[in-house]
């Protein structure tokens, strides 16, 4: 009988799983309506989309995460205002801290928001060093395709940063960012 039951819960795993799949790769109308219900948000919620922890995640109208976004917040809180949208691809590892977007904030595809991350300590293998840093990012900022935004980063309100920029300390208000590491460019755009 136990050998029975385990097979049975082995049979309804497989039927959930390729239910999920289905929901989670659908384009319809009613898979994209199921999965805002399963996340228990108003955010659009793209094509193959991961969000690790359900409970840890929290975005407002209007927002949106495009296809294959990646949000691994398994202990770590994530939060993205009114109005702003991560493009396809984007991947954020907020294992542990927080990331924060505030509203009307647009971020291209395929950037990364690293909060947590292997780090480096003398006498210390890189496997048992890590490093966490809250990341925030203000209202009214682009952030360009394929940047990287590293553990700390502080990104005022009204900031550009160009596409394939890598992004750690703190960017003032009302200023163009770009390059490896970034650096202001111009200020007084808006």
């Amino acid at each position: 009988m136990k050998r029975f039951i385990k097979y049975l819960n082995y049979l309804f795993d497989f039927f959930m799983g390729f239910f999920w799949v289905t929901i989670k790769s659908n384009e319809s109308h009613l898979a994209q309506y199921l999965r805002k219900n399963i996340y228990r948000t108003p955010c659009l919620i793209d094509t193959d989309v991961i969000i690790k922890n359900k409970n840890n995640f929290k975005a407002g109208i209007n927002s949106a995460l495009y296809h294959s976004s990646y949000i691994l917040n398994d202990f770590g809180q994530f939060s993205m205002g009114n109005n702003s949208h991560m493009g396809a691809f984007c991947y954020v590892n907020v294992c542990y801290g927080n990331v924060e977007i505030g509203d009307d904030v647009a971020i291209g595809p395929g950037t990364k928001i690293i909060a947590y991350s292997n780090h480096y300590a003398k006498g210390k293998k890189i496997t048992e060093e890590r490093k966490t840093g809250n990341i925030f990012i203000g209202r009214n900022v682009f952030i360009g395709a394929n940047c990287i935004l590293l553990p700390g980063t502080i990104i005022s309100d009204n900031v550009i940063v160009g596409a394939n920029s890598l992004v750690k300390g703190k960017l003032e208000s009302n200023a163009i960012y770009a390059g490896i590491p970034s650096k202001k460019l111009k200020e007084g755009w808006f």
